[in-house]
């Protein structure tokens, strides 16, 4: 890749990673995102980023950022389940409308190539698990629905200018540091530091796998490069240790050194922005695709994940509990 590469939502907790990667190999950065969201993770930037403030809404600050470069990772989102679905107007504007006024810059600047940050919320409570890219589409969520719609565009925009190329990762649970505290991980990391108690809501017996960010980054940048991804729909995620809340928090308190840490159950989602029938029980990834088309194998254990994320202690001052209009990173 010898043109610049350019990440919307670059200043997210998968965004931070994919701009290092990207950076590593001796590729240059343009990084789009909220003036914000920059600031309070300006310092965890690969140095020679090019940074442009804006919103993936506003078309100047899209072709700004896009001039010169050869490829966008699409990244930029509007996330949370109560934000989404207090907010699905909002929801529907930036991860359409916004999705759609990146795509429309990608052709007016001859973009070779976008690599869509879609997740595995468009899955909803699967069929099967593992899940393979050819288990159905059933999500829940206005979230889920804004992503399935992100999908069809690039499907749509490839189909219109063939010498478009378009790539779509599914996201499984991507944790890692610089994540807003609103995720379950970095909450419960959070509250176990500082002696608070552990809230699970539901049963706690609720299966996931956790994917740490530079893992999910190396993914998503080998999708960029690698001609076999065009036009693939890839599942990036852990696949190799599907693991259950009630494991998380204990995995958590373990590693915070502050044990006895109280571990609580909120099993009918009272207080909290959850609701027991968006809850998703058991939801991991096949990764056979992955490592087939991109090479990818997860290389970072959780608990070594865990560990890194609280030996950064730096990340707690970054940590905050205001609204920001969107935070730009992904965790589903």
């Amino acid at each position: 890749m010898n043109a610049p590469v350019l990440v919307t939502g670059g200043a997210g907790c998968i965004g931070i990673q994919v701009c290092r990667e990207l950076d590593r190999r001796g590729i240059e950065v343009h990084l789009l995102d909220l003036g914000e969201q920059i600031a309070r993770v300006r310092k965890a930037l690969p140095e020679k980023t090019k940074v442009f403030y804006g919103s993936i809404l506003d078309i100047s600050s899209i072709r700004e950022a896009m001039d010169g470069c050869g490829a966008v990772i699409h990244l930029a989102a509007l996330l949370g389940v109560r934000r989404t679905e207090v907010n699905r107007l909002r929801c529907l504007e930036i991860n359409v409308d916004g999705t759609k006024r990146v795509l429309d810059c990608a052709i007016q600047h001859r973009i070779k190539r976008l690599v869509f940050a879609s997740s595995s919320e468009v899955y909803g409570e699967p069929i099967e698990n593992p899940i393979t890219e050819e288990t159905i589409t059933q999500g829940k969520t206005v979230y889920a629905v804004s992503k399935l719609a992100g999908e069809e565009l690039c499907i749509g925009y490839a189909q219109r200018y063939p010498e478009f190329e378009h790539v779509i990762l599914r996201f499984f649970n991507a944790y890692g540091p610089y994540q807003a505290a609103q995720f379950v991980l970095p909450k419960f990391i959070q509250n176990a530091m500082t002696g608070k108690p552990i809230v699970i809501n539901g049963s706690g017996d609720q299966i996931r796998s956790y994917c740490y960010s530079e893992d999910t980054a190396r993914g998503v940048v080998e999708a960029l490069l690698r001609p076999e991804a065009v036009g693939q729909v890839i599942n990036l995620g852990n696949s190799d240790r599907p693991t259950s809340l009630k494991e998380l928090a204990d995995l958590v308190v373990k590693a915070s050194g502050n044990s006895p840490v109280e571990i609580k159950y909120a099993a009918d989602f009272q207080g909290t922005d959850r609701h027991a029938s968006r809850e998703i029980h058991r939801r991991y990834c096949s990764g056979e695709k992955a490592k087939r088309l991109l090479g990818f194998e997860s290389r970072v254990t959780l608990e070594d994940g865990i560990r890194r994320i609280i030996e950064m202690n730096s990340i707690f001052e970054k940590w905050e509990s205001t609204e920001l209009p969107y935070l730009i990173d992904e965790m589903t």
